[in-house]
């Protein structure tokens, strides 16, 4: 039989093959991994549907396989027989203890039935044409090792592939030669200075203004290239901008920073970004909608669940915060430093990345300035939070420095107009300059 990519999850099409984990020959049981395959947004593994021998391995590494693709042709007879082997042993040994007499008594062995059973027993299978190739000639089926046999963790293995290294190349520095993440880098900055291919895949050309390379586009990216060009291409923009003064919201986070701490959480202004929306998003549902023109209708969502982006390696991905309207800062800030880190390692789960309402991007932690964000569909609705600045104000008659923020959400302007753009990004800066009043009800 071939074991094909099941369905993976909603929108998910197929991926990339990273990491082979059986070879022909070997015994595999059900549930066991066959082969690691990186999606859109998170790597997963693809499980056996049962036990048997690999015939044939179909795919290679860095294969983009999509769903209905046979991956493993997998011979499941030998697992059967060796099974019924092990349970017509056990009866044979059963049989040749001493019995006491033939009773019709519940929980004792029918002799008439078990001698059946050994007759039934399978006779051994032929030897296999491949086999019968790898006894008589066994240079001929001979397999290059893999990556898989390489003593390396996942995490750079992982480094590996988006720094474009074949890692039989590296030499690990550890006990056993294993490799480890320095290990890889110090590979690439030697070969920077060779001037060495990139990679086993890659391609090196010499051009008139210098040299330039080739290399496969990841799967992350070529997702992230389709979802922003629909995206851009397909989606009315409106992008609104206004200032937010959160010198106050800076104190607030101040004094209440080292009792979060205390609990084991980071407060962040992300956290506090994330109550603001969900207040706003709950006075102006057509932010927390979808769009559906095929059947002419507006599905408003009665849950708040607010993708937040990571910058990670590999590129921007976005975990999402379920339920966060039911949550404190405390929960939120606990889920959020938990999402990143495993965002940025590669463990996020497909579900955990599904489901989001409304986004947020906050750029502010890496110093950059005010941007333009794009939607993510279907969504809505996306705000994006760039560095705060000291700027001077001017209150009571005179000029006073005050922590300004300045915010842009980007609404989708096919559901919503510019007014209500308008006055929900007026709601979010009261919020954020206004923060303990939001739990006042003012």
């Amino acid at each position: 039989m071939n074991v094909e990519l099941p369905f993976l999850a909603e929108g998910i099409e197929g991926g990339d093959v990273v990491q082979l984990l059986v070879h022909e020959g070997n015994q595999v049981s059900e549930g066991q991994s066959l082969i690691e395959l990186e999606t859109e947004k998170a790597t997963i593994p693809v499980p056996s549907p049962r036990a048997g021998t690999v015939v044939r391995v179909l795919v290679q590494q860095g294969d983009h396989v999509k769903v209905g693709q046979a991956l493993i042709e997998l011979d499941g007879s030998e697992g059967e027989t060796k099974k019924a082997k092990t349970s017509s042993s056990t009866k044979s040994a059963v049989a040749s203890v001493p019995q006491p007499p033939p009773t019709t008594e519940a929980g004792q062995e029918n002799p008439v039935e078990h001698r059946k059973q050994e007759e039934a027993e399978p006779t051994p299978s032929l030897p296999k044409p491949a086999q019968l190739a790898a006894e008589q000639n066994p240079v001929a089926v001979h397999k290059p090792s893999t990556g898989a046999a390489l003593p390396a963790p996942p995490s750079v293995r992982r480094l590996a592939r988006e720094l474009g290294v074949d890692l039989s190349q590296v030499k690990g520095s550890e006990a056993g030669g294993r490799i480890t993440a320095e290990d890889v880098k110090a590979f690439v900055r030697e070969r920077t200075k060779r001037g060495a291919t990139p990679s086993a895949g890659g391609n090196l050309f010499s051009t008139p203004y210098g040299s330039e390379r080739r290399e496969p586009l990841p799967s992350i990216r070529r997702k992230i290239a389709a979802n922003m060009t629909q995206a851009w291409t397909t989606i009315p923009h409106v992008h609104q901008f206004q200032d937010a003064d959160i010198t106050d919201l800076m104190g607030l986070h101040k004094r209440y920073a080292p009792e979060f701490k205390k609990k084991g959480a980071t407060l962040t202004l992300s956290s506090l970004f994330l109550k603001a929306i969900v207040h706003a998003l709950k006075l102006y549902p057509q932010l927390n909608a979808t769009l559906d023109l095929t059947n002419g209708e507006v599905i408003y969502k009665d849950y708040y669940n607010i993708g937040v982006a990571v910058d990670t390696p590999a590129g921007l991905i976005v975990p999402v915060v379920h339920q966060v309207d039911q949550k404190d800062l405390l929960q939120i800030s606990l889920e959020l430093a938990d999402l990143a880190e495993r965002t940025r390692k590669r463990e996020i789960k497909l579900e955990e990345l599904r489901g989001a309402t409304f986004t947020l991007s906050n750029m502010g932690g890496i110093g950059a300035g005010p941007f333009l964000p794009i939607i993510n569909p279907p969504q809505v609705g996306i705000l994006g939070v760039g560095k705060a600045r000291m700027t001077p104000v001017y209150r009571d008659g005179q000029f006073v420095p005050r922590r300004v923020l300045q915010l842009c959400v980007a609404y989708d302007h096919r559901l919503v107009d510019g007014a209500i753009g308008a006055r929900f990004t007026n709601e979010i800066v009261k919020v954020l300059e206004d923060f303990q009043g939001m739990f006042l009800g003012l």
